[in-house]
């Protein structure tokens, strides 16, 4: 950054501090008694037209006439109207929602064909609840020839709802039709949670939902946001490289210290500082951009300036910078706040259209980091386990030669025309489709099978990696409080937008064990899941006593909450006393706050719910 600009961006960032703050919870508008009635009472309607479809309609048919059901639920649960016109927004929903209701009742549902905008749904795996999602069909589309996908992450919205999504993208009117065959889906993503957690998984889902029921070029699936969306389809688009044509990132945010104004976030936090995988851009053609005079441009110079930091090279052309190194280009718009100029705006869309056209191609030469398992693959490279979690970890493959750092062990397929893989200066020849490599003291070696636990992708903690799959939360029998599990289902709830499983303990079936991450609640006395994780985990709690290695810790003051496999099903995690480790606060303030706050296990004093010891376990789920 030169000394122009980082002075320029110093007078911003003194001047406001409107994006690093998140905005006010917007306020609300009085419903009367009978605006409320007449919702309650066409809900009603919708209700009793929905209930005797089930088992005789496709779920996922059934999904798309509900979730207008769902966000007449939800609006009238917290009280979202922001504005009066809410109350007949809320009421076109819900006639929507009546129409396909019928529709199905007479097996023609007609949205399915329909061009223009509409909104569909599906059920989350996650949660079991219903997620819309918002699409374009092109007017010429007929599902014979496999159209392209643009993948729209919409930015933070302080008055967003389900009532509000699904109103505005039925009525669209979409843009005129430029002759490319593109089907645009807006993705809910769990309202404002920056497409983290669930709201990562609702991208994935939404995907998929797509993909089943549209003709999709899987080669040719882009990724654009701005603000927030910005910073998603930084995250999205890093973290997954291999997943896009394109991406374009408009007005994001790429680490937590700057735009969280966090002086020390926890070492976790390093998961979505997507700042560690600047790299990535080697992999996937990339667009950054922000306005001269907004502070989120700072997101695309810090990833350029990283990437300068390698050795990439860039040219200035007035605001923008190019280069040849790379597919990125890095703009900004002249005297612009938080919005696209639209002469920028123009040349993103030049370039994105380039590489859409393209399509995804698998290069043979690739440069990928990550600082966790969660995030670990490339094309053909697979990093299966870091020798250090949240620290960087990175492969440099120039055609079969691979350079490695903070790599334990890796998978790599293989590529035409490569017959040796030659790791940190060891030759492999290749025998098969792929292989595992592992190293040990300092020397790599064709890897066995893993045997006993190991962390591994989905299986790599911290105890927030629970939740992005699907969960059922189990609470100890009779009338016990559970103030942490009804904390968790009350944030969960407004926040991401779906109602958690519960069960108690006697009601957990061996199918629910196989199917579920399980989150256990309570003590060793009083719920058996809790006593079977402290009797197989490495963490000690008794009715006296939690012992952590050698420290010890009051059990009548304190309670434990930890993350590890399941020893009924090592596949899936179990996790006792905790949900997100974030709470309401963060909810409330800037999305980027929506980082863990322990690794994979934390001591907590009962009374103040201060947190006195807390870290992670080893590559094997044991103590360091």
């Amino acid at each position: 950054m030169s000394k122009i600009e980082a002075m320029r961006l110093a007078l911003i960032l003194i001047a406001t501090t409107l994006f690093a703050q998140a905005p006010p919870l917007a306020p609300v508008v009085t419903v009367t008694p009978e605006e409320r009635q007449q919702i309650e009472q066409k809900a009603g309607e919708l209700e009793a037209a929905i209930a005797p479809l089930r088992g005789k309609v496709a779920d996922d048919l059934l999904a798309d006439a509900e979730v207008y059901y769902k966000a007449a639920r939800y609006i009238l649960r917290y009280n979202e109207f922001y504005t009066k016109a809410y109350v007949a927004q809320t009421l076109a929903v819900l006639d929507t929602g009546l129409a396909r209701a019928r529709e199905l009742a007479a097996d023609n549902p007609s949205w399915t064909k329909k061009t223009g905008s509409l909104c569909r749904a599906y059920r989350s795996r996650v949660d079991g609840s219903l997620q819309p999602y918002a699409l374009t069909i092109p007017a010429g589309y007929d599902g014979k020839s496999p159209a392209w996908l643009e993948v729209i992450l919409h930015g933070r919205g302080a008055t967003l709802n389900e009532v509000s999504f699904l109103y505005s993208h039925d009525r669209a009117k979409p843009a005129a039709d430029d002759g490319h065959p593109i089907i645009k889906l807006d993705v809910f993503g769990r309202a404002n949670v920056a497409y983290r957690w669930a709201g990562e998984t609702d991208v994935f889902e939404a995907i998929a939902s797509v993909k089943q029921r549209y003709n999709i070029d899987r080669a040719r699936v882009s990724l654009r946001g701005f603000s927030m969306g910005g910073g998603g389809a930084w995250h999205l688009g890093l973290h997954h490289p291999d997943d896009w044509s394109v991406v374009e990132a408009g007005a994001g945010f790429v680490e937590s210290k700057v735009h969280g104004k966090v002086a020390n976030p926890t070492p976790y936090a390093a998961i979505y500082d997507v700042l560690n995988s600047a790299i990535n851009t080697v992999d996937v053609p990339v667009v950054g951009y922000g306005g001269e005079d907004d502070p989120q441009r700072r997101a695309s110079v810090f990833i350029r300036e990283a990437l300068q930091n390698e050795g990439y090279k860039f040219q200035q052309n007035g605001l923008d910078y190019t280069t040849t190194d790379l597919n990125a280009i890095f703009l900004t718009g002249p005297h612009t706040q938080h919005k696209w100029h639209p002469d920028s705006k123009k040349v993103s869309d030049s370039f994105v259209l380039k590489f859409e056209t393209l399509g995804i191609v698998e290069p043979s030469s690739l440069r990928f980091a990550t600082v966790t398992e969660r995030y670990n693959s490339c094309f053909w490279v697979t990093i299966d386990q870091l020798e250090h979690d949240y620290q960087k970890a990175q492969v440099d493959a120039k055609s079969g030669e691979l350079k490695t750092q903070n790599v334990q062990r890796l998978t790599l397929r293989k590529v035409p025309g490569i017959n040796t893989f030659v790791i940190d200066g060891q030759s492999f020849p290749i025998s098969g489709p792929a292989a595992t490599f592992e190293k040990v003291k300092g020397k790599w070696q064709p890897a066995p099978a893993l045997k006993g636990l190991s962390k591994i992708h989905g299986l790599q903690g911290p105890i927030d990696d629970a939740f992005m799959e699907p969960f059922l939360c189990v609470r100890p029998e009779g009338d016990v409080p559970v103030k942490d599990l009804d904390s968790f289902a009350a944030d969960f709830a407004q926040w991401l937008r779906g109602d958690i499983r519960i069960k108690t303990a006697s009601q957990v079936t061996p199918a629910d064990e196989r199917d579920f991450n399980i989150a256990a609640f309570g003590t060793p006395s009083n719920n058996p899941l809790v006593a079977r994780l402290v009797k197989h985990g490495p963490i000690q709690w008794t009715a006296k006593e939690i012992i952590v290695g050698n420290r010890k810790f009051d059990a009548t003051t304190h309670k434990l909450a930890m993350i590890y496999p399941n020893p009924a099903n090592p596949s899936h995690y179990l996790v006792i006393n905790s949900g997100h480790t974030f709470r309401t606060p963060d909810f409330k303030g800037t999305n980027v706050l929506l980082y863990p706050r322990v690794g994979d296990w934390a001591v907590t004093n009962i009374a103040t719910g201060e947190v006195v010891a807390e870290g992670v376990f080893d590559r094997n789920w044991k103590l360091l």
